[in-house]
């Protein structure tokens, strides 16, 4: 790293989020022309560089706090020559572990890595990254601007960068939300937030953690559509909506009607790009938002006007000012309310390759032929399948294969991208505890039928478009019932409880006298002979299985047979009640992050707010104690104080004891 100083600047919300907590690589490998050697190989990563500060970027602790540095040049290309028995591929590999190994979540490297690879005749360019630089849709435009070099253009119409110049970069988009003019967009999104997870609608759908039995549970399905940019043209004609905000209206009230559900909650990638400001967002980590859509019942063109004026209109600074973990800690402040609010489902867009305008103003092509839009097509092939009522456009078809995952984030996950400028791919990523694959196939012939309707300007419900594409209502239990906006499971509340040492007997059940009168849920329990539970420890035992998705409501009354009833979310505050608990409180004091006067190692959360700079201090004076630190990402998340004591262990070499404990 030579040269000129570097310049440095703060890092992005995405850029922490990757850095602290998801480690993340990226890598590829590109074809060159046969015979380029290592000059103009470096000659074409320079002029990357020129276009893209991010690959030439490290990062550095200046004065406590993490820093991006942006320096002159990036890391010099080196030469690998492939074995030959091997193949690029495997060279590739080779490189991803050695940057796994010296130079992967590590300060003071470059944070991208390119590679001449060379056999006897062929060439290639790999190169390695670190997620905090280049995530997966950065590298797609990464990969572009690299096509554009090697055709010899030195402008992309796709991305507007220059030849010359900033383009997209982290560091900009960093100094912008550490700018203080900025403090009123900041407070938007930070009241946008707050407003939807305090009316965020129930989860949808349970089973997360995926717990047991997962060998082919997770699977990918894809509807393959020809013809989408003359179906996407002439719907924008007929309705002014754009196709994103229709496939996602779609999307969500179709599985508001099989769940039977008034809302639900769809984190939102901000590649949807509905106006000119999110072309500028590219940079480091797709960011996504939570989104609740109310289901509309009748008009699915009414519900895609709403997501698109929500989507368009409602996103202040398109979530770019959120500190990087406060969605987590909106979703954490639930569960401690006792109810399960987190999004199931995502959704995201890419917009087509020709841009909006050139494909509106587009000649209409071959399939764009009136009266295609709702007559049968072919649906052979392995894997397809049309569907009951199917309704699909001549070719197209989809495809079904599961995938060796263990476990995914989402119960659905939808996207729509483009093979070419001609076709699109709407894939579903689903769980089929969640979304049976044959379901899923209904849900995509659905998205279908919407999109077809909506070119010829015609509108439809969603139990219209169910019924004519097959998609069927979760069966319920005989012991679920629908309160306050969510199904809750009587009888898993019940089964839980039993399952706890002490307790002989359990039932749950809904009666008058809720707020806003709405039913209370209370729960009955029976204790053993000489138990000492109380009904802090069942709210407790009960909150784990909210976490996880297993129930979605804890009981807001607990009547305890042989003790006082008593309201299970109004109990007295417990002090530190072991020796890591007073580190802990000792520790968070000293470093300036003290909580709170006598604060509730259950009920207090803590939250270093993506600052490093109160962490060193923090850990010293936990290593002072006796104590080896709780990592960095520990901190940054959300996890009270009793749970993280827990995690404490001694160190043996401290300089002075672990402290005593309390009272």
């Amino acid at each position: 790293m030579s040269g000129r100083a570097p310049a440095d600047a703060p890092l992005t919300r995405a850029q922490k989020f990757q850095w602290f907590l998801e480690k993340g690589l990226a890598e590829g490998l590109r074809p060159l022309p046969a015979g380029t050697d290592e000059a103009a190989a470096q000659r074409l990563v320079h002029a990357l560089e020129d276009r893209f500060e991010i690959l030439r970027t490290s990062l550095a602790v200046v004065d406590g706090e993490l820093r991006q540095l942006v320096h002159p040049s990036g890391s010099p290309v080196r030469v690998v020559d492939v074995a030959p028995d091997g193949t690029a591929e495997r060279s590739l590999a080779d490189l991803v572990r050695v940057f796994t190994a010296h130079t992967h979540g590590r300060v003071g490297r470059f944070l991208v890595q390119f590679h001449l690879l060379r056999s006897e005749d062929r060439r290639w360019l790999a190169v390695v990254a670190d997620n905090v630089a280049v995530d997966a849709g950065f590298h797609g435009v990464v990969d572009q601007q690299l096509t554009d070099l090697l055709h010899g253009r030195t402008d992309s119409p796709d991305t507007g960068v220059p030849h010359r110049g900033p383009g997209i970069q982290p560091a900009e988009q960093a100094r912008r939300e550490a700018d203080p003019g900025e403090d009123t967009e900041r407070t938007r999104a930070l009241d946008y937030l707050r407003r939807h997870f305090s009316h965020a609608p129930a989860r949808m759908h349970p089973h997360h953690p995926p717990g047991e039995g997962t060998a082919g549970r997770y699977y990918r399905s894809t509807l393959t559509l020809p013809g989408a940019d003359g179906l996407f043209a002439r719907g924008m004609a007929h309705t002014g909506l754009l196709p994103s905000a229709v496939v996602l209206a779609a999307f969500a009230q179709l599985l508001c009607l099989r769940a039977d559900t008034d809302a639900c909650t769809v984190n939102v990638s901000l590649d949807n790009r509905h106006n000119a400001d999110l072309r500028r967002v590219l940079c480091a980590t797709a960011q996504r938002t939570p989104v609740a859509l109310r289901r509309q019942g009748r008009s699915l063109l009414e519900a895609a006007a709403e997501v698109q004026r929500t989507l368009a209109e409602g996103h202040p600074a398109y979530g770019r000012y959120d500190p990087f973990d406060l969605i987590r800690e909106r979703v954490e402040a639930q569960h401690r309310r006792g109810v399960c609010l987190s999004t199931d489902l995502a959704f995201n867009f890419i917009p087509p390759p020709q841009g909006w305008r050139e494909l509106i103003e587009a000649e209409p092509g071959p399939t764009d032929e009136p009266g295609a839009a709702d007559r049968p097509g072919s649906t052979d092939g392995p894997g397809s399948t049309g569907g009951p009522g199917s309704t699909d456009r001549p070719g197209s078809r989809i495809s079904w294969a599961s995938t060796a995952e263990t476990s995914y984030e989402y119960g659905a996950s939808l996207s729509v991208r483009w093979a070419d400028p001609h076709t699109v791919r709407l894939s579903v990523h689903g769980d089929s505890r969640v979304l049976e694959p044959e379901q899923c196939a209904a849900l995509l012939r659905g998205v279908e039928l919407v999109l077809t309707r909506a070119a010829t300007g015609r509108d439809c419900s969603p139990d219209e478009v169910a019924s004519a594409v097959g998609l069927l209502r979760l069966p319920r239990g005989p012991r679920e019932r629908y309160s306050g906006g969510r199904w809750i499971d009587l009888r898993a509340i019940e089964d839980l409880l039993l399952a706890l040492p002490g307790v002989t007997a359990a039932g749950a059940s809904l009666e008058p006298g809720g707020a806003s009168g709405t039913p209370r849920l209370t729960a009955r329990v029976t204790a053993a002979d000489g138990s000492a539970l109380t009904p802090f420890d069942l709210r407790e035992e009960l909150l784990r299985a909210v976490h996880t998705g297993a129930i979605p409501a804890v009981p807001d009354w607990f009547e305890l047979d042989g003790a006082d009833a008593s309201d299970g979310r109004s109990l007295p505050g417990r002090p530190a009640a072991t020796a890591e608990e007073t580190a802990l409180l000792t520790a968070l004091s000293g470093a300036g992050t003290e909580p709170g006067r006598a604060p509730d190692p259950d009920l207090c959360y803590l939250r270093a707010g993506g600052r490093p700079e109160h962490y060193p201090r923090f850990a010293e004076l936990l290593r002072r104690l006796g104590y080896h630190p709780p990592g960095f990402a520990q901190v940054s998340g959300m996890a009270t104080l009793r749970s993280l004591a827990r995690e404490l262990r001694p160190s043996g070499r401290a300089g002075g004891r672990p402290a005593a404990p309390a009272g």
